[in-house]
């Protein structure tokens, strides 16, 4: 891919930040056993160096002030840290970072930090090439997807705050390859397509009954670099999925069509980065207003909500995380997205965090919404074990 491609994701993050929606992502990790501060400090100056993003650490009062205080990148720090106790909370800008590159820092750092060789991977980012490229997949809806239902109340403050559950996931992700024709993920993928799908249809639209089946679909980050764990910048694209089946469907039905429209997608690639020499060429004042006028457009389908997951630790990495018994990824949230669903598996335990805007949800809203989630994950069992 082009350095005109590469340039582009990387301001297209930088004109989409502002105040009521910052272009940053968080990853917080629990210890069971800390590395001292001083350990800490040396590895994020090694990471720093490995990778060209330098990180300083901090020691806030609490981690939700941490998280959302104004994202500034001019000191020249992409990466902000916060240890409070046996917790370390990192905000990786998305100008700098994506989430794989944030894994290959965290595991460079905590390598350090733990007296590890740490691993050897390039920093220097190669992207595929797509052999095709549609705009459009073609299971996408006649219209942009829904947005998730909020309350007429509702206004975006910038203000994020998450919650996040675990359950056990060795035993789902044997299932899945004994029952075959989806993935663990594609199972995750399709729980967070029925999460938007009954969340809508329950509420309706603008607080009525709503006629026509909620019309949803996630955004789905998709690793687009030559070799899947080399580079650190932004080499992240996405695909959309819909909720393209009978809501009668068993959930092993949905995980199957959610894996045929990733195939779909993935070999037609929709993930493919255009290139734009003019708007790498204009400046900043001009192409911001630009951008966000033309993603903000009713038109233009930013899908329902977001969804990743992350369940693979490039190389030696792994170890540096032996002594991480809990993770938490706060995502960003675009204007047009009012929830993200962010999922780690770790030690056979898989972590959602479920990601909002203060002044889009509450805390009670958004526990019905995990509570649909564990149902779920309770009909996965049943079907699968």
């Amino acid at each position: 891919m082009s350095k005109q491609q590469l340039e582009l994701l990387n301001r297209a993050f930088k004109l989409l930040d502002s105040a009521v929606s910052p272009q940053d992502f968080t990853l917080i990790l629990h210890f069971d056993e800390s590395p001292s501060a001083e350990a800490l400090q040396a590895g994020a100056k090694s990471a720093g160096e490995r990778f060209g993003a330098a990180a300083r650490i901090e020691t806030p009062l609490d981690l939700e002030g941490f998280v959302n205080r104004s994202f500034d990148l001019r000191p020249g720090y992409p990466i902000k840290q916060a240890l409070i106790g046996a917790t370390l909370a990192t905000r990786f800008h998305h100008v700098a970072a994506d989430g794989l590159s944030a894994a290959l820092w965290l595991g460079h750092q905590l390598g350090v930090a733990h007296g590890l060789t740490p691993p050897a991977n390039s920093a220097e980012l190669s992207l595929r090439r797509a052999k095709t490229s549609v705009r459009r997949s073609q299971f996408a809806y006649d219209r942009a997807c829904d947005p998730l239902w909020t309350p007429a109340r509702s206004t975006r403050t910038g203000k994020r705050r998450w919650t996040t559950f675990s359950f056990p996931a060795t035993d789902l992700r044997q299932a899945c390859r004994r029952k075959g024709g989806f993935t663990y993920s594609d199972l995750l993928a399709a729980c967070t397509l029925e999460v938007y799908r009954r969340w809508n249809e329950s509420h309706g639209q603008n607080g009525t009954r709503r006629v026509r089946p909620a019309k949803v679909g996630i955004w789905l980050p998709m690793n687009i670099r030559s070799r899947s764990f080399e580079g650190f910048g932004n080499g992240t694209s996405r695909v959309r999925l819909y909720a393209r089946y009978a809501a009668s469907a068993s959930l092993v039905e949905k995980a199957r069509e959610v894996r045929r429209q990733v195939s779909w997608t993935t070999e037609h690639g929709e993930w493919a980065v255009p290139e734009i020499p003019l708007f790498n060429q204009l400046p900043g004042w001009i192409t911001g207003p630009l951008l966000r006028r033309y993603l903000n457009r009713p038109s233009v389908d930013m899908a329902t909500g977001v969804f990743s997951h992350a369940d693979r630790w490039a190389g030696r990495a792994a170890e540096a995380f032996e002594h991480v018994d809990r993770i938490e990824c706060i995502g960003l949230l675009h204007p047009r997205q009012n929830l993200a669903i962010n999922a780690a598996t770790h030690q056979g335990q898989t972590w959602m965090t479920f990601t909002y805007d203060t002044g889009l949800l509450n805390a009670g809203e958004v526990d019905q919404l995990v509570e649909i989630y564990k149902q779920q994950i309770a009909v996965a069992r049943d079907e699968l074990l």
